[in-house]
């Protein structure tokens, strides 16, 4: 069964979400796991409480099922262009990649904290650049 509601809790360490469904006189799922994208790294992408989601369950009712996640609609656009890719952030920072233009784009609204060795190669067109401690 699919269904549609609202996120209503959020388990950042265990990843999962409870949801809440208006045609069901808003009651709220068990704890479900949140389907994200596998490979060699690993993301937190849990959706947020008030943000709509598509679940499935299975045939043992609303306690087994998974949040597949949010999606576009109605007013809500993706961010960006065709031609980015990346994260937008509610405080206006991003990190992209804009095919078109070849580029990699970050913002941070506040301090970008960078760990490890840093190599720059090219140009560096900066106010000032300055190491950790100065």
């Amino acid at each position: 069964m699919i269904r549609i509601g609202q996120v209503s809790a959020v388990n950042h360490a265990a990843g999962t979400v409870r949801v809440a469904f208006a045609d069901r006189d808003d009651a709220v799922s068990a704890d479900l796991p949140v389907v994200v994208p596998g490979g060699g790294a690993q993301g937190n992408p849990l959706p947020l409480p008030g943000q709509t989601v598509l679940c499935a369950f299975t045939a043992a009712g609303s306690s087994a099922g998974f949040c597949l996640g949010t999606y576009y609609g109605g007013d809500e656009k993706p961010p960006g262009t065709e031609e980015q890719r990346g994260v937008w952030f509610e405080d206006g920072s991003y990190v992209f990649y804009d095919r078109k233009q070849h580029s990699l784009n970050v913002k941070a609204a506040g301090a970008v904290n960078i760990e490890g060795d840093l190599t720059v190669t090219g140009i560096v067109r900066a106010a000032s650049i300055k190491e950790a401690g100065e």
